[in-house]
């Protein structure tokens, strides 16, 4: 299978990023702490909340009813694969961001998976980045329940694991939250070198 130049290896306790080749794969490979969620959308909602004025909930066909972004993005993963040329539709963090107050003590911003063990956060200016998207298609159809049907956190500049599956949940906090993986020693920074801002 053919390579591309990119950064796929941490070393815990150690240095931090190294340069690695990661290989290109034709499809997603399924990762998943909890196994895939099955999601059922007459009762599942967007919650927003956290330091906000006042919470917010939004349904899926509210969602869908936002501006819309389409981008075509790699996703590479911190185990050394990759897929090129993802086409990603979804929502623009701002759109959600328009329709609630935040706190000026609010500096981050955490997301939740609906199996309610998986979660991770990027510091509010990292979800406001152009290519940080709530996406709910990806290459023309509907994710699907194993890549995190109905809403997926994507951040093509930084490791996968940011890119929470399943979210139901975003919260507002004063203090960054580590995430699943980031207790056990990766860093809150996920930024792919190169791809950095």
């Amino acid at each position: 299978m053919a390579t591309a130049l990119g950064l796929c290896h941490f070393v815990l306790g150690g240095i931090g990023w190294a340069r690695a080749e990661y290989k290109r794969v034709k499809m997603f490979l399924i990762r998943s702490i909890e196994g895939t969620q099955q999601v059922d959308l007459g009762i599942w909602r967007l919650k927003i909340g956290g330091l906000i004025e006042k919470p917010l909930t939004l349904r899926f066909d509210e969602i869908r009813a936002l501006p819309r972004t389409i981008q075509t993005k790699s996703f590479i993963c911190v185990e050394g694969w990759g897929l090129d040329d993802q086409r990603w539709e979804g929502v623009h963090l701002k759109e959600i961001l328009s329709k609630v107050k935040i706190s000026p003590k609010a500096k981050f911003v955490s997301f939740y998976a609906s199996g309610g063990q998986y979660g991770d956060s990027l510091s509010i200016q990292e979800a406001l980045e152009p290519e940080t998207l709530l996406a709910y298609r990806v290459n023309g159809k509907d994710l699907p329940p194993e890549n995190g049907f109905p809403l997926r956190l994507v951040v093509p500049r930084m490791y996968a694991y940011k890119s929470v599956k399943w979210v139901e949940r975003i919260a507002f906090t004063e203090k960054q939250e580590k995430g699943y993986w980031e207790k056990s020693g990766y860093p809150v920074d996920a930024s792919i070198p190169g791809l950095e801002r």
